[in-house]
């Protein structure tokens, strides 16, 4: 379930689980106020296990008042009778649940002790019920008893600003956390704080989850230490810290532990979730932008379900099955155990029948001994002649353990799985690696406007465009070169710019002098700048000039890459979906075909109280800025500069932060809500020239027989560049 950008509601700012006594599943979710039409809501939702889905509507409203303000925050009781909300004005409301599914009812009552109290950041119950505690955004925290409302703790100064908080399994302490970084765990029967988890000065504990499967008394945090985020493990029979992990490699925003314990989950601010089991803190399932470029608000596991809840502000409510091992159902385990009793009662059997009793007299000397064991199965006449059970494995019999099984007993799984075990540093390597291309992928993303993925760490790969045409990813190694020659590659033509092979350490002049040394193949470079598309629309002509001469001349399979393959190979090829802009292989279709004509213009920022003015965008990209000139006679910066012909986006940056000129023309805002300055350069729009650009870079750019006759003709004109 997401909230469109579209829907007449609100967006969701909370949402929780709430499982009734029935073993009903339900959701509630919490909107804010969208202008005066779109009040403020509560909505319960139906959850359906088998298809993973949420009703279509909701079973049950409450709309707000305006002076209650928006749900910020709610709290289940474990009963799944009753829940408290905390809103946006400084006060709290319980809500109680009424009817069944089909006819379900919200019954809204006052909770005088939490009346004006002022903004809540979370709200929680122990997990007996028995407790009720809240830390707000003043960083006051109250601890209760349910549902007699006692006080059991009230400390306006207990942190800087309450970040988060979690009640231990048994309800005897509770730990929470700070804003400024300091965690804090408080001996709840006494009300009093018992101490504060040791951390080091640049090191602030955000989050905190105790664990709850009753076996293992630990507290987990979510630790952040400058760009790193990791997941930090205290004891709490010492509230010593025992052990880290990085888990999820970007900040996180939320934590969650399913309620029987067995796994503890965490939400980035850039949309990722990750399930690691307890036990091995090992990753068993990871959701990539589930909540693409945004803070996930909440994350609950369903009771009973391997399924979370997620919200943010930008995609809504989504519920995710768990990639994770399924669990044993209860009636599995009776099966199990049947099993077992039967295999004993038989293994009984046997024994008895084939050995003697204890009353008997032994043997004589003479007397022939019967076999001690009777065959179960197949002819006793035949017994010495044949194993039923086919061969035997020597290993199995053998009265000692040999040299031989006991190295093969102590072989570590992995080994026999792989046949080596990766050193410390090449699991560093490796992490590295996808990192880097976690990184490229992000800002592929933000470029492109799509969500894409590159593994560089996978090594290289392609698709066949055609029979005699492929585009890939970067080759990464000379080795590389032999894989392309085996299916029948030519030419290879390179895109890529030196900073983008050292990113990710690629050897280029390997690569190019072991290509040398082959008499059947060419490596070729022509670079352009990755996720520009004004670069794009200036080297296409020249750049497709040069692969037309190649192809020409060395035939066969021609290999087109840039970095990942999905921007500047694709737009070459022209014969696949491309980014950054298909509008730029428009203009420089329209370029080779008019002629590249350039215009003046000027752009202005009126403020004579700023001390550096610059633009980014236009034809130089977003990476790169160009600063204005100050004009002290206007009292103005000024930047004068030709552009070709097209639209052109740009941003300035006045004294370091971004924004647009409100004089200048504003595009629309985007998925994002961010906006640009834009600005159109045109010809004399009444001339044959202006008129066939128009066409060409219209919705419908089909070109004439002669057209492309024209086309061809330049490329093989065009002057060849060097490398």
């Amino acid at each position: 379930m997401r909230n469109d950008a579209g829907s007449p509601q609100g967006p969701v700012t909370c949402g929780s689980w709430i499982r009734r006594p029935e073993n009903l599943n339900l959701l509630v979710l919490g909107r804010s106020r969208r202008g005066d039409s779109c009040p403020s809501l509560l909505e319960i939702f139906s959850f359906d296990p088998k298809t993973t889905s949420l009703s279509t509507s909701p079973l049950a409203t409450y709309v707000l008042e305006a002076e209650e303000g928006d749900p910020v925050a709610i709290a289940v009781h474990p009963s799944g009778d009753d829940f408290v909300c905390a809103f946006s004005n400084g006060s709290c409301k319980l809500f109680e649940l009424y009817g069944r599914e089909t006819n379900m009812k919200l019954l809204a009552k006052e909770l005088a002790p939490l009346q004006g109290i002022g903004f809540q950041k979370c709200i929680t119950f122990s997990v007996d019920g028995s407790k009720f505690a809240a830390g707000g955004l003043d960083g006051h925290l109250r601890i209760m008893e349910w549902p007699s409302m006692r006080i059991i703790l009230d400390e306006p100064r207990a942190h800087k600003s309450v970040r988060d908080m979690d009640f231990s399994l048994d309800s005897e302490f509770l730990a929470s956390t700070s804003t400024d970084g300091p965690a804090r765990v408080w001996k709840i029967e006494d009300g009093v704080p018992l101490t504060t988890l040791s951390r080091s000065s640049d090191e602030k504990i955000e989050l905190c989850r105790f664990s709850k499967d009753g076996t293992k008394p630990f507290l987990f945090c979510s630790v952040q230490k400058g760009d790193t985020s990791v997941t930090a493990v205290y004891d709490i029979s010492t509230w010593n810290k025992i052990g880290h992990k990085r888990l999820i490699r970007k900040s996180a925003s939320v934590m969650s532990i399913s309620h029987d314990g067995k796994y503890l989950s965490l939400g980035s601010k850039d949309g990722d979730i990750c399930v690691v089991e307890v036990k091995k803190m090992q990753i068993y399932h990871y959701s990539k932008r589930l909540h693409l470029g945004t803070n996930i608000a909440s994350l609950e596991f369903c009771p009973g379900e391997r399924v979370v809840l997620t919200t943010s502000v930008e995609w809504g409510a989504l519920v995710t099955k768990l990639n994770v091992p399924k669990d044993w159902k209860e009636w599995q385990i009776y099966l199990v155990l049947l099993g077992l009793f039967l295999a004993s009662a038989v293994a009984f059997y046997i024994f008895f029948e084939n050995s003697d009793s204890f009353w008997n007299f032994p043997l004589g000397k003479d007397q022939p001994a019967r076999p001690r064991f009777k065959p179960v199965l197949g002819d006793p006449q035949s017994y010495d002649d044949q194993n039923i059970w086919g061969p035997v494995d020597i290993f199995s019999v053998l009265p000692f353990e040999t040299v031989v099984t006991r190295h093969h007993k102590s072989l570590p799984l992995s080994l026999a799985a792989s046949g080596s075990i990766p050193s410390a540093a090449d699991t560093s390597s490796a992490d590295k690696e996808e990192e880097k291309s976690e990184t490229y992928s992000h800002d592929m993303t933000k470029a492109m406007g799509a969500v894409l993925t590159y593994r560089h760490e996978l090594g290289m790969n392609y698709n066949f465009i055609r029979p005699d045409l492929i585009v890939g990813s970067c080759l990464q190694t000379p080795e590389d070169v032999d894989k392309l020659r085996r299916i029948g590659v030519k030419t290879i033509f390179c895109l890529q710019q030196d900073p983008d092979l050292e990113y990710f350490g690629v050897d280029i002049g390997a690569i190019r002098e072991y290509a040398k040394t082959c008499n059947d193949i060419q490596h070729l470079r022509a670079q352009i700048r990755d996720f520009d598309a004004f670069d794009l629309r200036m080297r296409l002509p020249a750049v497709v000039s040069k692969l037309y001469k190649a192809i020409t001349s060395n035939g066969g399979v021609t290999y087109i890459h840039c970095t990942a393959g999905l921007g500047r190979a694709p737009a070459v090829a022209s014969k696949r979906m491309c980014f950054p802009k298909l509008d730029a292989i428009k203009s420089a279709t329209a370029d080779i075909l008019t002629g590249l004509s350039k215009k003046p213009v000027t752009l202005s920022w009126e403020d004579s109280n700023c001390s550096t003015v610059e633009i980014s965008g236009l034809d130089i990209g977003w990476g790169q800025r160009i600063p204005l000139d100050f004009d002290d006679i206007e009292g103005s910066w000024f930047l004068k500069r030709e552009l070709p012909e097209g639209l052109y986006e740009y941003k300035y940056i006045v004294d370091g932060e971004w924004t647009c000129n409100k004089d200048e023309l504003v595009t629309s805002p985007n998925k994002d809500g961010h906006v640009n300055n834009f600005i159109q350069v045109l010809d004399d729009t009444s001339s044959a020239r202006a008129s066939l650009r128009k066409r060409l870079t219209g919705d419908d750019p089909d070109l004439t027989t002669d057209e492309r006759l024209r086309i061809k003709e330049f490329l093989e004109a065009s002057p060849d560049e060097d490398q």
